[in-house]
């Protein structure tokens, strides 16, 4: 499962990402998240919190990956 739209992974300003992600619908919880603390917080999240969030999220669809496959 994609966390973040593909048109957004490349995106490393947190202005950005949230725009891009804004209106996607398969957008993962923490992303919408991460976006809204942004806002509320305007100045606080920084683009270090950006990598760190992508990170996460790259580690979520990679186990979901794994997950998928099976030996039967």
């Amino acid at each position: 499962m994609r966390t973040v739209p593909e048109k957004c992974e490349d995106i490393n300003t947190v202005t950005s990402f949230c725009d891009c992600i804004s209106g996607e619908e398969a957008v993962d919880a923490a992303a919408k998240g991460f976006c809204k603390r942004a806002a509320d917080n305007s100045g606080s999240v920084i683009g270090d919190d950006l990598v760190e969030l992508k990170k996460a999220l790259k580690d979520m669809e990679e186990s979901d990956l794994d997950e998928d496959c099976c030996e039967c």
